[in-house]
């Protein structure tokens, strides 16, 4: 998994963090690589809270349970800033792609994220995706 992204962080999957609240929180740099890749003027801040909990429906599945805040300055009109406060949360599948094919079904009506055969995934990554969903609807 390569680790060039803005604001990456990532983790593994395993029992000792299931059902447990992380915060991750983007720095000035992250912010600022954000905002270029997303094309805005700035952003501000970005937290992220997230839990992992067994989906009890399919074996070896996991729902990630991510809550993304930021503020964002999308442009600038002179002194004017055109701001937008994003507070939204979002459940994720997260499974290998062998679940994904088998479970088809099942999860069409769901985001879902695939992790490598480490169980990793990166979770900056996905709050990142989900704030540029947020910035841009």
């Amino acid at each position: 998994m390569s680790n060039n992204n803005e604001f990456s962080r990532i983790i593994k999957i395993e029992n000792s963090i299931l059902e447990k609240k992380f915060q991750i929180k983007a720095d000035e740099f992250e912010l600022k690589a954000l905002a270029k890749r997303f094309d805005v003027y700035k952003i501000k801040f970005l937290h992220s809270d997230y839990i992992i909990t067994h989906k009890t429906d399919i074996l070896g599945a996991y729902i990630l349970s991510l809550s993304v805040q930021s503020s964002v300055t999308k442009f600038m009109i002179g002194e004017k800033e055109e701001n937008i406060l994003i507070d939204d949360k979002f459940d994720i599948i997260l499974l290998d792609e062998s679940m994904a094919r088998n479970n088809y079904d099942q999860l069409k009506d769901y985001d879902i994220e695939i992790f490598d055969q480490n169980m990793q995934v990166d979770v900056g990554e996905i709050a990142a995706q989900y704030l540029s969903l947020c910035i841009f609807m």
